[in-house]
C-alpha cells in the first residue's frame, strides 16, 4: 500500500489496534472529503478561465504572504480566518441549466508563476515558481441541499476550478464549497538531545489545519522542515512524520528522530512511530 493510499483511509480503520495504546487523540470527526475524482477537462461545466484573466477579476485571498485569486460565477468567495494564518475559504454554487451537469463554482489561480498542484485526495499545494511548496488547499468540500458532488478539474497553466456534479435540469440553486487555505503548516520545530535514548529529537509542532490530515498537510510540513532543518531530510524521518499525522495529529508536538532505524512506513507505524 503506498503512501498516497494509507493517508486516504481514515486513521481508525488502517491503524486498528495498532496505535490504540501509544497514540489514542480525543477527535471528532471530520466532514468526509469527496472521493478522488477527474483531474481532466470535461466537456460539461463551460471552459475554465486562463490564470490571467482569474488574477485579473478575481477577489485576491491572503493567507500570510501567500495570495491566491479567485474567481467565482456565484459572486465573490468569503473568507474567514482561522487558527495560524489560514483561512476558510467559502464559494457559492450557482444554479444549474437544462443542459449542464457539470456547474462551475470557482475557479483558483496560484500566485504569478506558480501552479496548484492537486493530489489524489484532492488536498492541493500551492507552489511557487522554483517549485517550492508555499501554501496547502483543503479538499473542497460541498453543503449543497440538491445532494450534487464536488468536481477538480486542473489545467496546464497551474490554475484549479471546482465544480458540482448532478442530474442535468434539475434547477438546483443554493450549496457552498469551503476549503483551508494555509501558508504556514509548522509552527515549531526545536532538537532536543535526547543522548540517553539514541540521539538527537527534532519536536515538530504542525498547525491547526496540518493536524487534520491530508496529503497537502504532509507534503507542506515535510517541505517546511526540510527548508528549516536539512539534517532531517531522510525517508526515515518522513516515515515518523506520516505515522504521527495519521496516528497521532493531537499530540502537543511529533517528536521525529533520524537516528531511529528506517524499517519501511508499515513497520513505524506497527512500532507506535518509535521503530528501534
Amino acid at each position: 500500500m503506498t503512501r498516497r493510499a494509507l493517508l486516504a483511509l481514515p486513521a481508525a480503520a488502517l491503524l486498528g489496534s495498532l496505535l490504540l495504546a501509544g497514540c489514542t487523540a480525543d477527535r471528532a470527526p471530520g466532514p468526509t472529503a469527496p472521493a478522488p475524482a477527474t483531474t481532466a477537462s470535461s466537456p460539461d461545466g463551460g471552459a475554465s478561465p486562463d490564470a490571467a484573466a482569474v488574477r485579473a477579476d478575481g477577489t485576491p485571498v491572503a493567507s500570510g504572504t501567500v495570495t491566491l485569486s479567485v474567481l467565482a460565477p456565484g459572486g465573490p468567495p468569503t473568507s474567514t480566518p482561522a487558527e495560524d494564518d489560514a483561512v476558510l475559504l467559502a464559494v457559492a454554487v450557482p444554479a444549474d441549466d437544462a443542459a449542464a451537469t457539470l456547474v462551475t463554482v470557482a475557479t483558483l489561480a496560484p500566485p504569478e508563476g506558480g501552479t496548484i498542484d492537486v493530489l489524489d485526495d484532492l488536498s492541493a499545494v500551492v507552489r511557487g515558481a522554483d517549485g517550492a511548496v508555499l501554501a496547502g488547499l483543503t479538499a473542497p468540500l460541498l453543503d449543497d441541499p440538491a445532494g450534487r458532488t464536488v468536481r477538480v478539474r486542473t489545467a496546464e497553466d497551474g490554475t484549479t476550478t471546482w465544480l458540482a456534479e448532478g442530474a442535468a435540469g434539475s434547477g438546483a440553486a443554493g450549496g457552498t464549497v469551503t476549503a483551508t487555505f494555509a501558508a504556514t503548516a509548522v509552527l515549531d520545530a526545536t532538537w532536543r538531545d535526547l543522548a540517553d535514548e539514541g540521539g538527537r529529537s527534532l519536536a515538530v509542532e504542525p498547525a491547526a489545519w496540518a493536524r487534520r490530515g491530508s496529503l497537502a498537510a504532509e507534503e507542506a510540513v515535510w517541505s517546511a522542515l526540510v527548508a528549516a532543518e536539512p539534517e532531517a531530510d531522510a525517508q526515515n524521518v518522513r516515515d515518523q512524520l506520516t505515522c504521527h499525522l495519521i496516528g497521532a495529529p493531537d499530540k502537543a508536538t511529533w517528536n521525529l528522530e533520524p537516528w531511529r532505524p528506517d524499517v519501511g512506513l508499515l513497520e513505524t507505524i506497527a512500532a507506535l512511530c518509535n521503530p528501534s
